[in-house]
C-alpha cells in the first residue's frame, strides 16, 4: 500500500510555491492531489480559477493556519479544517498565517455524483 511522509518528501520550488506532487507516490489517477508548504509573507502567484478545466478543488489544512479567498469570500482555517472551491469559475487563492503551514490540495473535474460517504449516513457499510 503506497504511503507518503510529507515531512521527508522533497519539495519542488515553482513560481506557484513549494509543492510536493503526490499522485505518483500514492499511485492515484482519479483526481489530482498535491501538498504545498508556505510561510507567512512568502509570495507566490496562486490566485487562479479553473473555468478552463472545470475542476473543483478542496484544501485540507495539515499544519499551521491559512487564509483562503474563494469567489470574494475569505475564511481562515487551521489544522483539521477543509475548505472547498466547488465553483470552477470562482477565483481562489490562499496564504499562510502561521509558520510551517502545509496544505493538501485535491482537485478533479466533476462527474456523476459519487456515493463515497453514503454508507456513513445510511448506517450501511
Amino acid at each position: 500500500m503506497p504511503s507518503v511522509d510529507l515531512t521527508t518528501l522533497p519539495h519542488v520550488p515553482t513560481e506557484f510555491g513549494r509543492w510536493q506532487p503526490l499522485n505518483g507516490p500514492l499511485e492515484l489517477t482519479a483526481f489530482g492531489i498535491n501538498s504545498i508548504a508556505c510561510e507567512p509573507g512568502e509570495h507566490f502567484d496562486i490566485s487562479h480559477d479553473e473555468a478552463d478545466t472545470g475542476q473543483q478543488e478542496a484544501y485540507v489544512v495539515i499544519s499551521g493556519r491559512a487564509e483562503f479567498t474563494i469567489g470574494g469570500d475569505t475564511i481562515e482555517a487551521g489544522p483539521g479544517q477543509v475548505v472547498s472551491a466547488p465553483d470552477p469559475g470562482a477565483v481562489r487563492s490562499y496564504r499562510a498565517l502561521d509558520p510551517g503551514t502545509r496544505l493538501v490540495c485535491i482537485g478533479a473535474v466533476p462527474g456523476p455524483v459519487q456515493a463515497f460517504g453514503e454508507w456513513i449516513t445510511t448506517g450501511e457499510g
